[in-house]
């Protein structure tokens, strides 16, 4: 195939890409005025959360933020790293893009859980033990005892979902073994644009009953989840990211508002059990 004509391969799928992504906001347009939206002041709303006994963190950002539409390209980036994997026992798997791996030797952790962490960032930055390793950033609010979870970073942000997602085993301070998923560089397809704010994002969770009562909001970021797939691409799009814990069992769920459109990402759920 000569260099023409994947050149015009190329512009046709980004031509594509930007088809759909316009329709998708011609379909949910955000109204960053608010003018639509009800009137009732960040005090009231706060006030009904804690009579629900909702807790919050005092501050909460009301500025609306930006962020991409962001594409990677679909393909195996991690089927023919195994051979230099030299310290670990490696396997890929084609049915679920995913990387296993065992080291061949034992890894032993600090007790210090600071230290742990720095030691673990060690074991994947090292290319002979985890590929792409320096990609991934420690996510604590997705991690336990026993699986410390890093995420996929991007000159635009993290990403955060299954296809881009790092996770180390630890028992009796010892790394096991680890599974790892990788997305490829990640590129803008539109030009940045407005988002809600933090706080619109969580009154929209309040609203549509996904902050549930006896709970607690731990945090909230501005990051990336998958929104589809485009001809060999996959889409992702700015998401405000919200760790909520129930008080009862102490549980963390990650749960995501579109940071467009302010709706509820479904089925996206993340539960981490401290």
């Amino acid at each position: 195939m000569d260099h023409k004509r994947i050149e015009w391969l190329f512009l046709i799928v980004f031509l594509l890409i930007d088809i759909y992504l316009g329709i998708e906001i011609l379909r949910s347009p955000v109204n960053l005025s608010g003018s639509n939206t009800p009137t009732r002041s960040v005090a009231s709303i706060r006030s009904e959360m804690k009579s629900d006994n909702i807790d919050l963190p005092n501050q909460i950002s009301n500025m609306p933020a930006s962020g991409y539409y962001l594409a990677t390209k679909n393909r195996d980036f991690l089927s023919d790293k195994t051979d230099a994997l030299t310290n670990v026992e490696a396997r890929y798997s084609k049915n679920d893009n995913t990387l296993y791996a065992t080291p061949k030797i034992s890894f032993f952790l600090s007790k210090n859980p600071k230290e742990i962490v720095e030691q673990l960032n060690d074991f994947k930055n090292n290319s002979k033990n985890v590929p792409y390793g320096k990609k991934f950033k420690y996510e604590p609010d997705m991690s336990s005892d026993d699986n410390y979870v890093f995420v996929q970073s991007s000159d635009y942000g993290d990403i955060y979902t299954n296809s881009a997602q790092l996770t180390i085993n630890v028992k009796n301070h010892q790394i096991m073994n680890y599974t790892e998923t990788y997305m490829g560089t990640a590129s803008p397809v539109r030009e940045l644009q407005s988002t809600i704010s933090a706080w619109r994002a969580v009154r929209a969770m309040y609203t549509n009953r996904e902050l549930t009562n006896n709970s607690r909001l731990m945090r909230i970021k501005l990051g990336y989840s998958k929104l589809t797939e485009v001809r060999g691409s996959t889409i992702l799009l700015p998401t405000w990211l919200v760790w909520i814990e129930n008080k009862t069992t102490k549980n963390i769920t990650l749960k995501r508002v579109n940071a467009y459109t302010a709706q509820m990402l479904q089925l996206s759920a993340y539960n981490v059990e401290k």
